[in-house]
């Protein structure tokens, strides 16, 4: 059986609040005080790992095998690639100002759900249905408002697609 050690880092925050992290890199090369500013930095990967988990429901699988799963994994990180590249075109069609307004991550996947067959089918001028995509996304813009925060309510109920949806 393989060993593996890991090395318990204790990162103070500035209002005070402890964090223990876990982790196998060695301390030679990478100092306790890197920690913390890598926590941080870590808050893009763990919104892309909502987007996949909630939004593109990673985890409802069309199969068993594990074939199957590594096939549903690689196709949803695609798509969700794809609803960030027309995010990006969607912003510069409509002019939004990447500080002030941005396009609405959440409704990029049901849009592409619905364009990406008649994408691939040819079923349609590809030009006229991405310029259609990109006018819903401009249209459902959100304003960024700087230093917000909408924690959840402790007692709430974190949402799940329903056990049914699940294949």
């Amino acid at each position: 059986m393989m060993s593996v050690w890991l090395l318990l880092v204790k990162c103070v925050t500035p209002d005070g609040l402890i964090r223990v992290m876990a982790t196998n890199l060695p301390i030679s090369q990478f100092p306790t005080a890197v920690f913390g500013e890598l926590y941080h930095e870590r808050w893009r990967i763990e919104e892309a790992f909502k987007r996949l988990k909630h939004r593109c429901k990673l985890e409802s699988v069309s199969g068993l095998t594990q074939h199957a799963l590594m096939v549903d994994v690689h196709a949803k990180v695609v798509a969700d690639n794809l609803a960030s590249l027309v995010c990006i075109g969607a912003s510069e069609a409509a002019g939004l100002e990447e500080k002030q307004r941005t396009c609405n991550r959440a409704y990029a996947a049901p849009c592409l759900q619905r364009l990406l067959p008649r994408m691939v089918l040819g079923l349609g001028c590809l030009v006229t249905l991405l310029g259609k995509a990109f006018e819903l996304l401009g249209a459902n813009s959100h304003r960024q408002v700087p230093d917000r925060k909408q924690p959840r309510p402790k007692n709430s109920v974190k949402p799940h697609p329903n056990l049914a949806y699940k294949g």
